[in-house]
């Protein structure tokens, strides 16, 4: 394919891995980082060229060539850890800006991905304005904590509803991790249904089916205290309210009086609190918090667990379940948001009622004790798991990056090459 054709993809998102291991403060690691990471890749496999347009962690280098095809551009001020919370997507925004307004020159299409804040948002109001095709994933509601901190009630005062209906306006297609996340959101904030695209999370299936040597899983062990001849229990993600962290200190009590550890993976702004919770009820040698782990490490991390938890209070996709499902680790999880749709049917995931971790620990004792049942789970887990796979999602998005072209008012060229990108198979020049 001629260089002229190639597809130029600026994509926005507030967080975005990359190599290294930075202050939590700064670097919230869970579904939105996993979601773009994947997506990215499998993109630059198909010969597509990003920007990826991100906040700065202090330490970190302002610009990362990932790929030939793909780099990550850092903006934002140095900020100290004790304001990275309220100032970090502050930062990012106003450093955005001047990319913002050469993007129309410089690329195909914006594709931003939602997090919490308002200044994702804004973002897309902007890149509105100025007349930039524009594709918009819903990752995360938009956090409404400053209308309830004023006690603002009823539609005049519905502040988050109006920014949110405003930024996904702005787009010329929005994107929806599940088709129930999807509907809600079109019916909420009066939007076309038309308009919005259901494009699961995706992974790379095979990745997470290759064999880990023992002399790696050991080294895993003894860096965390992970004692052997023990049923293994992992949580992987945020430490983080809507993770549910608030359940782990009664699962460790309960887990333990049956001889099963509870491996935590992860880091988040609320690991000091889960620390002081585990410390008090006086269970050492029968948990450990290992920190932020890299994606090589979650494989390691999931190929010694018997069974994973997830007790999380609301969550639009969960993207850790398709990892484990792709592992064979049978996952016990509350059937809230998107899990049940992940869960597909026949389910692939044990589900309970939220908040029964009671029920959760039952049922992951259950399933411990059944191997027939844990089984089971596990091969309808592995099914499941095709149904995300990469290649799809990659196609998914190509598609509909040829429709915003085709159908924008915006749209700077033919989708031609966007089509010829699937057509061989990925590769920039069509080899």
């Amino acid at each position: 394919m001629a260089g002229n054709s190639m597809l130029r993809i600026l994509r926005i998102t507030p967080h975005f891995y990359r190599p290294g291991n930075w202050p939590v403060a700064f670097d919230p690691v869970g579904g939105l980082q996993n979601q773009t990471w994947t997506i990215a890749q499998g993109m630059d496999k198909a010969g597509a060229a990003q920007t990826v347009l991100t906040s700065y962690i202090p330490g970190s280098p302002r610009n990362v060539q990932l790929s030939a095809m793909m780099r990550v551009k850092c903006t934002g001020f140095w900020l100290p850890e004790f304001l990275a919370g309220p100032m970090l997507c502050f930062s990012w925004f106003l450093g955005a800006i001047p990319e913002l307004l050469r993007a129309r020159h410089r690329y195909d299409v914006v594709h931003i991905h939602f997090n919490h804040s308002i200044w994702c948002r804004i973002i897309a109001i902007i890149v509105g304005r100025l007349k930039i095709p524009l594709v918009v994933s819903m990752n995360t509601p938009l956090w409404s904590g400053f209308q309830s901190a004023f006690r603002l009630r009823g539609k005049p005062y519905d502040v988050t509803r109006w920014i949110e209906r405003a930024a996904l306006k702005s787009a010329d297609r929005i994107v929806a991790l599940t088709e129930t996340y999807g509907r809600s959101k079109a019916g909420e904030l009066g939007l076309d249904p038309s308009r919005v695209d259901v494009i699961p999370d995706a992974l790379d299936v095979e990745a997470f089916r290759q064999p880990i040597a023992a002399e790696a899983l050991q080294a895993f062990r003894d860096e965390h205290g992970i004692v052997g001849g023990r049923p293994i229990v992992s949580f992987i993600g945020r430490v983080s309210a809507e993770k549910g962290w608030q359940d782990l200190p009664a699962l460790v009590e309960r887990l333990s009086e049956e001889g099963v550890f509870l491996l935590i993976c992860g880091d988040g702004p609320d690991r000091r609190k889960l620390e002081t919770a585990l410390a008090a009820i006086s269970r050492p040698g029968w948990w450990t918090i290992t920190g932020f782990v890299s994606p090589a490490e979650v494989k390691k991390a999931l190929e010694i667990s018997d069974v994973m938890i997830l007790p999380s209070r609301r969550e639009v996709f969960g993207s850790i379940l398709l990892e484990a499902m792709a592992a064979g680790v049978p996952v016990v999880a509350y059937a809230v948001g998107g899990v049940v749709d992940v869960a597909g049917h026949p389910e692939a995931l044990a589900l309970v009622p939220e908040r029964r971790r009671e029920e959760l620990a039952k049922r992951t004792l259950q399933l411990l004790a059944d191997e027939d049942a844990r089984n089971a789970l596990v091969a309808r887990g592995r099914r499941r798991a095709q149904d995300f796979s990469l290649d799809s999602a990659v196609a998914l998005n190509l598609a509909l990056y040829a429709s915003v072209l085709a159908g924008s008012k915006n749209g700077a060229r033919s989708p031609m090459g966007i089509l010829a990108l699937q057509e061989d198979g990925g590769s920039p020049d069509g080899a």
